[in-house]
């Protein structure tokens, strides 16, 4: 007797059991193919591929130009590590070799002839291996144990001026600040290569003044209860940024560590009230109006500056008093003369995240136009115009590098040159006048403090923002800056006298030589003079390179830190010496 049901039954046991079969040797198969192709074995394999051409390549796609200090100080660079990996499934199984192995690395000779013969992937044996470590394993030849070298993108002064240098992901690609502008020009220089021309990336910050910037910054923060800021320095002749701090600031290093609203410049942002800069346009507008005979003497402009309140949430620090500010009137060019300024437009910074504000192109004519919010600029763009109005009318391009290629920058960067305002009014005599009325020793030119309209006072629940304005020298300003302090919950005037402290910081920033004025002996006539290579053994990396840039030599850099050896070596003669090789540990 047969019985149907089992046999379907039986058939359908049979297709279940092929149906598994298959499942699994899919499912076998691809795990075998995720971790054959994992992260380690495509390193291992594009690196065997290139020790083949040449051991410890020096191109790989990780190594990024150094970025370096207007003097030469390093404040990014590219530092190699080395790593000994181990593919189990490939090595002998004998165990003669672990000894060596392990004598080489300084590892224990039981933990390496352990290694699980089955394992598929790559184990990693040890980091940051020594040069010569690497070449006793490769003259091992030994079938399973690998170098892998990698370019680490290292910040030596650590959060310094991180809102400016940026940062690069884990494939070695700029992704904000410098890194980002100059990332295709960063990429492709071979960081073993430092040309005195400026093949690396030299920046217009000093280290020392931009130290000095963030130290202040972070003072004046603390002091008032800031939430968050910017200190800038700018030369007014040519618009190199001398200093630009920005708190919060972060470790380049480590950026991942902070949500993203928390990686911003804040000198780049779009939300600064511009009441700072309104009685001066409408004060000058009127100065230009008057009747020559009717003008003051300069001698006559000396006044006191105090703070004045306007309305509600708003005071003036300037040397004009109450009922002069409150006399102030728009007048119908406004919107004109702001542009010509620069603002509502970009400044041309080479810095990622530019805001460029909001203009109307109607302002009122009224008393208390600017009392009203609505028109907004960054730091950069008031300081800009504020350095035109002080320094001959000359609309200057912030920039923070000293060498800037238009080729090496991104489509959302320019470099323009510089221009003249198109303020028709704005004669060299008012500029003079100007200069006179702003003059001060001992702290900022202007200043505002702007908080809700609905609070009489500064609180933790109605805080401020504090804008200040300055240049020096007083008689012929070199430098101008601007602070801004945002989240502010103690009233500055309460604070006397911190606002002012910045100045301190500026009158060092207009000791530095402009880029024209930095190299004052050119190449060929100091090789001249010195006709012998000096002996750089025991210098830094950075007076290394001043060395040999002012002499014209090409650098190959090799280590950081203390230079132990040089290529040629001290008291060779220059005559056919293009090329100098350094060792620094």
């Amino acid at each position: 007797m047969s019985f149907p049901y089992k046999d379907k039954k039986i058939l359908f046991l049979f297709v279940l059991a092929g149906f598994l079969i298959i499942t699994t040797s899919f499912v076998g198969c691809f795990w075998q193919s995720n971790n054959v192709n994992s992260e380690y074995d495509i390193d291992s394999s594009r690196l065997s591929q290139q020790q083949s051409r040449d051991y410890y390549s020096r191109q790989s796609p990780l190594c990024r130009g150094i970025i370096l200090d207007r003097t030469g100080a390093i404040f990014a660079v590219s530092q190699k590590t080395i790593s000994a990996l181990a593919r189990p499934s490939k090595l002998p199984q004998v165990d003669d070799w672990a000894p060596q192995v392990s004598e080489i690395l300084g590892l224990d000779p039981n933990a390496v002839t352990k290694l699980p013969a089955e394992e598929q992937g790559v184990i990693r044996l040890k980091d940051g291996i020594s040069v010569e470590q690497g070449l006793k394993l490769k003259d091992m030849r030994l079938k399973g144990i690998e170098i892998s070298e990698k370019y680490k993108r290292v910040y030596p002064c650590g959060s310094l001026a991180s809102p400016v240098l940026g940062f690069v992901d884990h494939g070695g690609r700029g992704l904000e600040g410098i890194e980002y502008t100059y990332d295709s020009l960063l990429s492709h220089t071979n960081v073993s290569q430092i040309h005195a021309g400026g093949q690396e990336l030299t920046l217009t910050l000093e280290k020392n003044i931009q130290s000095s910037a963030e130290k202040e910054l972070g003072r004046q923060m603390k002091r008032l209860k800031a939430d968050k800021g910017c200190l800038v320095i700018m030369s007014v002749e040519n618009g190199e940024i001398l200093a630009l701090a920005s708190k919060p600031s972060w470790d380049p290093e480590r950026f991942w560590e902070l949500p993203a609203t928390n990686i911003t410049n804040y000198s780049l942002q779009d939300n600064v009230d511009l009441m700072v800069l309104a009685p001066l346009l409408n004060w000058m507008f009127e100065q230009s109006e008057l009747a020559k005979s009717e003008g003051q003497s300069l001698d006559e402009m000396a006044r006191k500056w105090q703070w004045e309140t306007l309305g509600k949430g708003l005071v003036l620090w300037s040397p004009w008093a109450e009922q002069e500010l409150k006399d102030f009137v728009s007048y119908d060019g406004l919107s004109r003369d702001l542009w010509g300024l620069g603002f509502g437009q970009s400044t041309g910074i080479d810095l990622p995240g530019e805001g460029q504000g909001s203009l109307s192109s109607a302002l009122p004519s009224s008393r208390n136009c600017f009392l009203r919010r609505g028109i907004t600029a960054s730091p950069i763009q008031i300081l800009r115009a504020f350095s035109a109005l002080i320094n001959g009318n000359i609309l200057v391009t912030p920039h923070v590098a000293l060498q800037s290629p238009d080729e090496f920058l991104t489509s959302e960067s320019s470099v323009k040159d510089q221009r003249q305002t198109k303020i028709p009014w704005l004669t060299e005599e008012l500029i003079l006048k100007l200069r006179k009325n702003l003059a001060v020793r001992g702290g900022p030119s202007l200043a505002s403090i702007r908080w809700n309209e609905q609070s009489e006072q500064i609180s933790t629940q109605f805080p401020a923002q504090v804008t200040a304005l300055g240049f020096w020298p007083d008689k012929s300003p070199k430098v101008s800056y601007i602070v801004l302090l945002d989240g502010v919950k103690i009233d500055p005037r309460e604070r006397r006298g911190t606002l002012g402290r910045a100045l301190i910081v500026v009158k060092q920033a207009a000791q530095i030589p402009l880029k024209d004025k930095w190299r004052t002996v050119k190449s060929q006539e100091t090789k001249k003079e010195l006709s012998r290579m000096p002996n750089l053994k025991g210098k830094s990396v950075r007076q290394a390179l001043d060395i040999l840039q002012s002499i014209g030599i090409f650098t190959k850099l090799k280590g950081v830190g203390t230079v132990i050896a040089q290529k040629p070596r001290s008291g060779t003669p220059l005559k056919a010496v293009k090329v100098c090789s350094i060792t620094c540990k």
